[in-house]
């Protein structure tokens, strides 16, 4: 059952928690008995039925009988029922003793006074006030039927079985008046409803728990939510009538009214079972909804009713069958159901629900703050360690802009620049470190970056040291930044210029026709992804994004811009759990995880723009050195003739002439011999000089064919990047003076011919192309090698061709930081190569109606790189499928719209680079968020996998709003359930590869996990070594930490784990309260007495779980048996009020909890 958010228009309705209920001890009482309500019901029946023109024999008149008593119950949410009413089979019965029913039998003297069920009925319910519990009697008669009746009853149509009309004793099915006109041995069996009544238990206070329901049952033509004609009687209609309930939930039932009793109690607390519905039940519940369905109700006052239907249905279905041993196996026989068929179950019915791979990474939140938040202190040290200076052409400082103010951007004026060339620097300035739970004061110690720019290829730096100053004082609220130095290869520190240098050239000879335009919006509203790692543990520290605004000169010589930006990334932590807890709800298997930011650092850098006035051609310039960024392809108007050696005037005579030199030169001087070697030279000499000429017959024609081919291929040169479409139009000629139909062929589906008018259009508006436009001009059929198009003699078309390409390369540089090459200076990175689609020579065949090719377009492709926007990292165990969902955020297109903006309807598409992994998005309706759902396999630690992924909001995919770098590690999982401030010992093993390593570990909190063995150790081929994990968690729930294997020669992974901590809260054995004053500057103090109950003398160690705020007098006593200790405890200062809840835990020698304390301090 669903429900509106409140509040929150981008919130799907919310799914109620359905429980369930057990309801038992049903009766029902029928007034005046039930022994004299059946018998004036089977009278009424048998009077009606007689009255028929052809009355049967005598003894035919009361043949009807009661075969079955039914009880359909179902939930009701006021519009529909929640599922389809459960149907059981009710039993006549005898008051017994207080609270016990027993059954009547024939034998024995008692007389049923009422019809129960002997087992429970299990409902699922939530606590809503438009649910309400829904009741309908329902009888099963049997009736004689005759061949002549079965006869006319097989001519009548479907409808007439549910006709009705009304009688003076109520409504009586016109088929059981026609089923008693003959008689014969055969019977009939039809359903009739009797009685329904409703009931809403929480649309008052619930204090029908444990209490008996009493509800009153209604008939005659009133509404129900089944849309049924009910059984009434004249006296049962003037006794009949609403009451409503008490305040306990039971109906106020005077002595004349039919009623139904129960009780209703929560399976979780009786953990009670409902018994399993039989076959036959189940059968009949599939016949009755295929012959009765039910309407659609509104929600009325005491019984969430419905209106009835326009014409009403007949009181039930009406079935002949020669037994009625199982009438709804009958049933099912008649609707052409076979059993087989229903041993298979129902069909599950789908719910409204939409998956959602939690949790969902949302696009564009989180953003990194580039406010400085360092001091006048830190900034004087950070400028004091000797940069160098971005100058200008001409020696002068570049012009100083503030990374905090907006920048103003004319694109006319940056487009009419004179000085057209521009280079760009980033300068990575110095890392401040923020202290972090679980890891030293002192980490990271070397670091080193990763990132892209533009569609220059990915960089990587070498290592960094993080240098800090021993001179200068600070506070530790106020860390110093640590100046970046690079460490050469012998793990010195270089002595050069500290800091990092990467410049990028962008002139006149990288840019293609037209794309200054795009580069100086790239500039404008995109940011640079930077990934920082620890170049030790090869872990990753955090992302972080700067802003490339800053870069536009706006006619300026150069301009440069300091920023600080923060580290950030995020922790995935569940729900806190208690040790042994006892809950009465089971705990699902899915816990929710909420998604923490996390601030481990700030990253001072320097970015700058230089004019340059230069033509040359385009380059990537780090540190001096020039490396071009793509290939230059071929022209369209050149061409490479073939070459063949043999074609030169003499070539075969001249070949002749060595071979037989050879020959005179191997002969000998027998004569005979000679006559002999004579002839054999003869022979062989004229069999090599027919396969030379042969040779010369077969190269001249595949050079003439070559020379025909080529004078009708028309060459077209085509620059393309990752997921845009280039648009091209081939202009076809009929050469001959009879119309042709000419069939389009491409040997590459990459390439394709645009056969939609609709989007031919629009690629013509798209690029001003000014040439005709034409409808239904090609022809589709399945069988052929493409679209066919006809043309009239020597007529001229313009065919529309699109080349788009969604695959790239995907191998990326192995993960690590990269080594100082010999000879170059200390500001170097190491280059990728980029990822781009393959260069390719695609063919378009345009072939005659003989089958030979009219025209031949020949599309080089020259591949570019492209633009990446945003790059995630996601870590997830090996061999599993990742699920992930990506939130997108509002963003302005190159077309105008904006995604994710409720008043226009954007049609959003996505594309991914890899075939295996499966991407997609779902269209909504306006105003709800969208997202990209994301399906990646597995692999095999530590494997990295890599792929683009391509968001369009255009129609026809001319070209991607944004494209997605994600980057997926696979880790092994070791799962680890602990309790806090408790040490838990895990084993894993690490197997040896092809080679000797040196192998050190690192984990990414080791104040929390220690890893034995800790140092270097040596992993021989193929051997396996067997570590150790330490796991000592301080915070409770559900968390993810990283353990790597590292060769430390060469810096590769060589093995990752993902350790899954479900963390447990202790069991507290005692709690404290204390008060400190806030702003003294000197705390406060506390002891504690802890007695030994040990009768021998015992060592305990004291932790805590927050370090920073409480300190022990000693972290180690020796006390004797019996014996009793004070911990002396060191409260720190606070300048802000507050509370905060410390554990104090009292561990032995192996660190595993004796006692917990709980202090709970007040700041005020």
């Amino acid at each position: 059952m669903f429900v509106l958010s409140p509040g929150d228009a981008l919130l799907r309705p919310q799914m109620l928690k359905m429980l369930p209920f057990t309801l038992n001890r049903l009766t029902i009482s029928l007034q005046p008995s039930l022994e004299k309500f059946e018998s004036q019901l089977l009278q009424l029946i048998n009077d009606d039925c007689h009255n028929t023109k052809q009355p049967g024999p005598e003894g035919t008149q009361r043949t009807v009988a009661i075969q079955e008593r039914r009880l359909h119950v179902g939930v009701h949410n006021g519009w529909c029922f929640l599922d389809k009413p459960q149907v059981v089979v009710l039993e006549p019965l005898a008051s017994g003793a207080k609270g016990t029913l027993t059954k009547d039998s024939l034998t024995t003297s008692s007389l049923p006074q009422m019809l129960g069920l002997r087992s429970s009925l299990e409902l699922r319910l939530t606590n809503h006030r438009a649910l309400a519990i829904v009741f309908q009697l329902e009888f099963v008669f049997s009736a004689p039927i005759g061949r002549e009746t079965m006869a006319q009853s097989e001519s009548y149509p479907v409808s007439a079985c549910q006709q009705c009309y009304p009688s003076p004793d109520g409504y009586i099915a016109l088929a059981v008046r026609e089923a008693l006109s003959t008689t014969s041995t055969s019977r009939a069996a039809f359903l009739q409803c009797l009685r329904w009544g409703v009931w809403c238990p929480f649309q008052e206070p619930a204090d029908w728990k444990g209490k008996e329901v009493q509800l009153v049952l209604q008939g005659g033509a009133k509404q129900n939510p089944h849309g049924v004609m009910v059984y009434s009687t004249e006296m049962s209609a003037k006794t009949q009538s609403p009451a409503p309930l008490s305040a306990s939930g039971t109906a106020q039932v005077s002595e004349a009214k039919d009623t139904i009793t129960f009780r209703l109690s929560s399976s979780l607390e009786r953990k009670a079972s409902s018994p399993k519905a039989s076959l036959r039940t189940k059968q009949e519940d599939i016949s009755r909804h295929r012959r009765s369905p039910s309407s659609p109700s509104q929600g009325q006052k005491h019984a969430s009713l419905a209106s009835p239907p326009d014409s009403p249905q007949g009181p039930g279905a009406c079935s002949r069958v020669s037994n009625i041993a199982h009438l709804e196996m009958d049933l099912q026989r008649e609707g052409g159901v076979s059993p087989s068929a229903l041993d298979e179950g129902d069909p599950l019915q789908e719910l409204p629900f939409t998956p959602v791979h939690a949790p969902v990474i949302t696009l564009g939140m989180n953003v990194p703050s580039s406010c400085s938040v360092s001091s006048r202190s830190s900034l004087a040290h950070l400028y004091s360690a000797g940069f160098p200076d971005i100058v200008d052409s001409s020696g002068q400082v570049a012009e100083v802009l503030d990374s905090t103010e907006p920048v103003p951007f004319d694109p006319q004026r940056e487009e009419t620049d004179l000085l057209h060339g521009n280079l760009l620097v980033f300068q990575f300035l110095a890392f401040t470190r923020i202290p972090t739970v679980g890891v030293g004061p002192n980490w990271p110690d070397n670091i080193y970056f990763t990132f892209q720019f533009y569609r220059f290829p990915p960089v990587t730096s070498q290592q960094l040291k993080l240098l800090t100053s021993d001179k200068v004082q600070h506070k530790a609220s106020d860390p110093l930044p640590c100046v970046l130095a690079s460490i050469n290869k012998d793990g010195t520190v270089n002595s050069g210029s500290p800091g990092l240098q990467v410049q990028f050239r962008v002139d006149d000879g990288f840019l293609k026709p037209g794309e200054k335009r795009w580069f100086l919006r790239y500039l404008a509203l995109h940011t640079m992804h930077i990934d920082i790692w620890d170049s030790d543990s090869l872990l990753l520290i955090g992302s972080t994004a700067i802003e490339l605004k800053y870069m536009l000169r706006q006619g300026k010589s150069a301009v440069q811009a300091l920023h600080e930006v923060e580290v950030l990334t995020t922790d995935y932590v569940g729900d806190d759990t208690l040790l042994a807890s006892a809950d009465l709800v089971p705990q699902s298997g899915f816990s929710p995880m909420t998604v923490h930011t996390i601030v481990r650092g700030r990253l001072h850098l320097r970015t700058g723009s230089i004019a340059r006035n230069t033509a040359q051609a385009c380059r990537l310039e780090i540190d001096g050195e020039h490396v071009p960024s793509f290939r230059r392809g071929i022209g369209a108007d050149t061409m490479v003739p073939g070459v063949h050696n043999l074609n030169e005037p003499d070539g075969g005579q001249r070949k002749l002439n060595c071979m037989a030199a050879v020959h005179q030169r191997e002969g000998k001087e027998d004569a005979k011999a000679a006559k002999v070697t004579d002839r054999t030279k003869e022979a062989r000499s004229a069999k090599e000089r027919h396969q030379v000429k042969h040779s010369e017959e077969r190269s001249k024609a595949e050079g003439i064919a070559n020379m025909l081919s080529q004078a009708i291929t028309t060459q077209h040169l085509l620059y393309a990047s990752l997921g845009s479409a280039e648009y091209m139009e081939f202009v076809l000629k009929n050469p001959f003076n009879v119309p042709q139909t000419v069939t389009i062929h491409s040997d590459d589906p990459e390439l394709s011919v645009i056969t939609s008018t609709e989007e031919w259009s629009y690629f013509k508006a798209l690029t001003k192309t000014l040439t005709p436009l034409e409808e239904n001009m090609f022809h589709l059929e399945e069988g052929i090698p493409g679209p066919r198009v006809y043309l009239r003699p020597k007529e001229s078309i313009h065919i529309p061709l699109k080349y788009q390409s969604f695959r790239c390369d995907h191998t990326m540089a192995l993960q690590g930081p990269s080594f100082l090459p010999t000879g170059k200076g200390s500001q170097m990175a190491k280059k990728n190569l980029s990822n781009i689609v393959a260069a390719k020579t695609i063919k378009v065949t345009f072939k005659a109606e003989d089958g030979k090719p009219m025209a031949i377009c020949q599309v080089n492709v020259e591949p570019t790189p492209h633009v990446v926007d945003q790059t995630f990292r996601l870590y997830h165990p090996q061999l599993c499928f990742l699920k992930k969902a990506i939130r997108l955020p509002p963003w302005h297109d190159p077309t105008g719209y904006t995604v994710g903006d409720s008043d226009t309807t954007t049609h959003i598409s996505v594309r991914c680079s890899d075939p295996n992994i499966i991407c997609q998005t779902r269209m909504l309706v306006p105003g709800e968020p969208q997202d990209v759902y994301l399906k990646v396999p597995g692999s095999p630690s530590p494997h990295i996998k890599m792929f683009f992924v391509m968001v369009f909001t255009d129609k026809w995919m001319a070209a991607p709003s944004q494209i997605w770098q994600i980057y997926v590690h696979f880790l092994e999982r070791v799962d680890v359930s602990c309790v806090t401030g408790q040490r838990n010992c895990q084993s894993l093993v690490l197997r040896g590869k092809q080679a000797i390593r040196k192998v050190k570990c690192f984990s990414s909190h080791p104040q929390e996990i220690e890893v034995d063995p800790e140092g270097v150790f040596v992993l021989p081929p193929a051997a396996v070594q067997e570590l150790q994990l330490k796991v000592q968690p301080w915070r409770a729930g559900s968390r993810f930490l990283y353990v790597n294997a590292v060769d430390v020669e060469h810096r590769r992974l060589v093995t990752a784990w993902l350790l899954c901590l479900n963390v447990h809260r202790p069991v507290l054995s005692k709690a404290f309260e204390v008060s400190v004053p806030v702003g003294g500057g000197r705390g406060s103090s506390r002891k504690i007495t802890y007695t030994n109950p040990y009768t021998s003398s015992r060592t305990f160690l004291l932790r805590s779980d927050h370090p920073d705020l409480l300190q022990f007098k000693e972290d180690k006593f020796q006390i004797g048996g019996g014996e009793s200790y004070t911990i002396g405890l060191r409260f720190a200062p606070s300048q802000s009020p507050g509370s905060v809840e410390i554990l104090v835990y009292v561990n032995n020698l192996e660190e595993k909890t004796e006692e917990t304390f709980c202090v709970k301090v007040s700041y005020s």
